[in-house]
């Protein structure tokens, strides 16, 4: 899978072996977003959101309103994704579990609510995707930045452990 799977490309802006987050997690969660800023550039989303930006928009250094879904390219980059849904902090951001790595931390530290999901998610593949395994090398953690999203979130609660720090019943 050449270690990316996030929502849209690699960081290197080249054409990148891509798995989309399958509409389920959407379903669950009950959210619309108004921005994914990492959406597919190569096939159609599920991402129920109302603004989108690809490879070729560079959503990274765009400016970021409302709440945002983030799937961010993995690989080098994730932390720079991951720092800037920090300091957006509001929405949701799915991701490989790494817990020993520092943004991983941080992010855990920031967000209002994480879900460590039980098992591997089976991802969608994109239409560059050549390989047939659909699941991510690594578990998924995803992130919730605001009491609203946080309880979108908690609606996943079966799918793994839930922490929220109490932050959601404020």
């Amino acid at each position: 899978m050449s270690g990316v799977i996030g929502e849209g490309y690699n960081s290197a802006g080249k054409k990148s072996v891509e798995w989309y987050t399958p509409a389920w997690v959407f379903d669950l969660l009950g959210l619309r977003f108004d921005l994914d800023p990492a959406s597919p550039h190569d096939h159609e989303s599920f991402v129920p959101a109302d603004r989108t930006y690809t490879i070729f928009d560079d959503g990274l250094s765009k400016e970021w309103e409302g709440r945002v879904w983030l799937n961010p390219p993995y690989g080098r980059d994730t932390p720079f994704w991951m720092n800037r849904m920090i300091d957006h902090n509001n929405g949701i951001a799915l991701c490989f579990s790494r817990t020993d790595a520092k943004w991983f931390q941080d992010a855990m530290k920031a967000a209002t609510a994480t879900l460590l999901m039980s098992g591997r998610i089976d991802f969608v593949p994109g239409n560059e995707n050549k390989h047939k395994k659909s699941r991510s090398g690594a578990g998924t953690a995803i992130f919730a930045f605001g009491v609203d999203n946080a309880r979108a979130l908690q609606r996943m609660s079966d799918r793994g452990i839930f922490v929220s720090w109490d932050r959601v019943s404020a």
